[in-house]
């Protein structure tokens, strides 16, 4: 006959209880301290001093050392020598002087225009010529108009009252084409100022105004910009990994560089886009570091190239350093800075499998507001991996956070809001598969 002991059964549960509590709030704990040293990160990697984290100024190479540096610290291993797989990309650089005037009123840049990244240089001083919709809208004057000569004007395009299919006509004419043989195009806008970098330059300066910003019967302006193009720039990927058991790897992903600068007092901080898929990263790479040898390889790729379309995601699916069939599951990150709406996964209907382990664990867990799903799209870093048949979603956050693409995507205004949330679901969920 067994005699149970209750004093000693309940002592066990005691102290299990107990380090179960103990493990439960140190985990707590870790992702709170995490979420501080995601906005130290942030403020560090968003300053003026990294650029913009573009080509021009040393911004992206700057990054990259210093995400290196954060990888060595905490014993990430090297796929090589180094962490860094280096490719070259072709890129235009706005870095030197930077300003326009419109009749003598000085005009502020990041708010009032901003110079298109494909511009050439241009300094001078040059009337105004302006085209309106009126005209524009009628395809067989227009046509007749573009052969004027303008080669000492700077034209100034009034669409504002245009169709969008004869905004793009036009806008093609004079933009890409520059039939009109202008100095420099200036094009009007009512929409919020979105700037992106360019692989090519053109033969002209394009700049992009505030419809608020144009003073009343505009005849004179006064432009200074300096371009460089580079044919052959180099960059490189960052990639570092935690050994498994096996050699099939689960990966993470984000890409590091941003818009860079426009002249030498304008830089793009580039916070939510995506300064927070490098601190998401760097956060993860932190935790599973101090863990038991996991069972597969915990890859992180921290990516170059991707706002001049994806280039550094493109060159690893060329030439990957883990096999893409050894790849288990691929997530990348990129402007989850928010989620006070939750997230939503891209390719979620494709791998539904995972997206549906995804909601189970918040559901349990109450991490997030929601997780919506949705379809392919070529619209990050997990796009080339998806066509070559790696298993892959791209998370991002929603939220009321709209800063895109402009000088006012900055830390102190980026929430983090479901940081913590973000990072204890997608370290539930690689614990789980």
């Amino acid at each position: 006959m067994h005699f149970y002991n209750f004093d000693k059964n309940i002592k066990t549960m005691k102290s299990a209880f107990i380090i179960l509590t103990i493990f439960l709030l140190s985990f707590q704990q870790s992702i709170s301290q995490t979420k501080e040293e995601a906005r130290e990160i942030l403020n560090t990697i968003c300053s003026e001093a990294f650029h913009g984290r573009g080509y021009a100024m040393g911004g992206a190479q700057k990054t990259a050392q210093f995400i290196e540096n954060r990888l060595k610290k905490l014993g990430l291993k090297k796929f090589d020598k180094s962490y860094f797989q280096k490719f070259k990309i072709h890129v235009n650089t706005l870095s030197g002087n930077n300003s326009v005037s419109i009749n003598n009123k000085k005009l502020i840049p990041g708010v009032d225009y901003l110079f298109s990244a494909s511009s050439d240089s241009l300094t001078g001083t040059f009337d105004l010529a302006i085209i309106d919709s009126s005209l524009i809208s009628q395809p067989e004057k227009f046509k007749k108009f573009i052969h004027a000569d303008f080669s000492d004007k700077v034209i100034l395009i009034d669409t504002l009252g245009l169709l969008k299919r004869n905004f793009h006509d036009a806008y093609q004419m004079i933009t890409e084409i520059n039939t009109l043989k202008a100095k420099a195009v200036v094009a009007i806008t009512r929409k919020k100022l979105i700037y992106s970098p360019s692989k090519i330059r053109k033969d002209f300066p394009l700049i992009i105004l505030k419809q608020s910003s144009l003073p009343n019967k505009p005849k004179e302006i006064q432009i200074a910009v300096d371009s460089k193009y580079y044919s052959a720039f180099e960059t490189q990927n960052i990639i570092a990994y935690i050994k498994g058991k096996t050699d099939t790897s689960i990966v993470f992903s984000a890409h590091y560089d941003h818009l860079g600068t426009m002249g030498r007092d304008v830089f793009f901080p580039g916070a939510n886009d995506n300064g927070s898929g490098v601190a998401s990263l760097l956060t993860l790479a932190k935790y599973f570091s101090k863990q038991k040898k996991p069972k597969y390889n915990i890859v992180f790729m921290f990516f170059s190239g991707e706002e001049l379309g994806l280039q550094g995601s493109y060159y690893y699916s060329e030439h990957p350093v883990f096999p893409l069939k050894k790849i288990k599951f691929f997530i990348n990150l990129d402007m989850v800075g928010s989620g006070d709406n939750g997230i939503k996964i891209v390719n979620g209907t494709v791998f539904k499998t995972e997206f549906d382990k995804l909601v189970t664990i918040n559901n349990r867990n109450n991490y997030l507001p929601s997780i919506k799903i949705r379809g392919k799209a070529a619209n990050s870093d997990h796009y080339f991996f998806f066509e070559k048949g790696v298993p892959t979603i791209f998370i991002y956050t929603l939220g009321k956070y709209k800063e895109y693409h402009n000088i006012f995507d900055t830390p102190e205004r980026l929430p983090l809001s479901k940081f913590e949330g973000l990072m204890h679901l997608l370290i539930d969920f690689i614990n789980d598969l």
